[in-house]
């Protein structure tokens, strides 16, 4: 998934030793990237986020994608994603979950109007914190993890720095 230059995403995480909430972890990133990437396509049907998700959390993608598709907006600039945690959540006979949660940093990421190439800058403050917790889902026949649970918590003092 490519993104747009003026955009970057970073991922201050630390990969876990446990290989199920490491590619847990790693695809929870995908999917934000897709979440993005679905943005700056301009796409709620982009197929990036669907691979990545189903259920709520596909839902809550469309959702994000949709609200910027009608405001004429994109991203621009740096989202940064720190404090990741991983726990098991539980297993079936067929299926793997892992609680993924982490910060970001929305400090130095803007909308930008499609159209004009405005960016519309805003002051630092607490809403610029938000803190994501995630369940992600893996087929034990498959080696993705999908998005299937998000929670999404603004104004996340607890991810000031």
């Amino acid at each position: 998934m490519s993104l747009p230059k003026d955009l970057e995403l970073v991922f201050d995480f630390e990969k876990p030793s446990n290989a199920d909430n490491a590619a847990a972890l790693a695809d929870a990133e995908n999917y934000i990237r897709a979440l993005s990437h679905g943005i700056t396509k301009q796409d709620p049907s982009d197929p990036a986020y669907q691979y990545y998700s189903a259920g709520d959390a596909a839902r809550y993608a469309n959702t994000q994608i949709k609200e910027y598709v009608m405001g004429g907006w994109t991203l621009t600039g740096k989202d940064r994603y720190y404090r990741a945690e991983t726990s098991a959540a539980g297993e079936s006979k067929s299926v793997k979950l892992v609680r993924v949660a982490f910060c970001e940093d929305q400090t130095k990421v803007y909308g930008k109007e499609v159209k004009s190439g405005k960016v519309l800058s805003t002051e630092a403050g607490p809403e610029n914190y938000l803190k994501f917790s995630i369940v992600m889902a893996s087929a034990k026949s498959s080696p993705v993890w999908r998005a299937q649970q998000i929670t999404v918590k603004e104004k996340a003092t607890e991810c000031e720095e």
